[in-house]
């Protein structure tokens, strides 16, 4: 990458495998110095961000999202940024109806969603307790290099049946099993053929 700078150019050579891994290299090309800032993104997601220069600590002061850097870059200078990515639990407003109860996911940048090619049909019916743990499990096949989502949850299974009365009285019409959850991001669903997706999920 090049940047003008006034009668200068200072080049920038990036490198990592972000957003699967937390940590983003910039690598100075440059043959003459060149006096700049650098604004580096500081997502607000990641609630504990930590930048090296040189090898040498630089304090994470956001400003206005962005972590700046200003001095006379040299060729050889490198600046490490690690962005932790827990999973986190995403919720909507409370004036959002339709999400009231459900949860979404998301580690680092990326949204999560469930897939009918990992998890059956029906996802509606599948519930993700509050307490679930993530495991992080490295994909294969199409999702070779990426990072998948999995956590213990549950589906309410039940009798298919035509005849089955369209509403029950005083009774849950099936039963909660446990079923492990495998989520994928949500950009790369649909294809592995047709099937469900579903981003928000039942929680209890």
């Amino acid at each position: 990458m090049a940047v003008s700078v006034g009668r200068q150019t200072l080049r920038l050579l990036m490198s990592g495998n972000y957003p699967w891994r937390d940590e983003v290299e910039i690598a100075v090309e440059s043959a003459q110095p060149v006096a700049h800032t650098l604004a580096l993104r500081l997502p607000e997601w990641c609630s504990a961000p930590e930048a090296t220069l040189n090898g040498e600590p630089v304090h994470c002061e956001s400003r206005k999202g962005y972590l700046h850097i200003h001095r006379t870059w040299r060729q050889g200078d490198r600046v490490k940024l690690s962005l932790p990515m827990q999973v986190r639990r995403v919720y909507g407003h409370p004036q959002l109806r339709n999400l009231a109860g459900k949860v979404a996911i998301q580690r680092g940048p990326l949204m999560y969603c469930l897939e009918e090619a990992d998890n059956g049909t029906e996802l509606h019916n599948l519930w993700l307790p509050a307490e679930s743990r993530f495991s992080l499990i490295e994909g294969t096949g199409p999702f070779s290099d990426k990072i998948l989502l999995q956590a213990d949850g549950a589906r309410l299974q039940h009798t298919r049946s035509e005849e089955r009365a369209l509403y029950q009285y005083d009774k849950v019409p099936g039963q909660l099993q446990p079923q492990r959850l495998t989520f994928i991001p949500w950009f790369s669903w649909a294809n592995r053929g047709e099937g469900e997706m579903r981003i928000w999920v039942n929680e209890r």
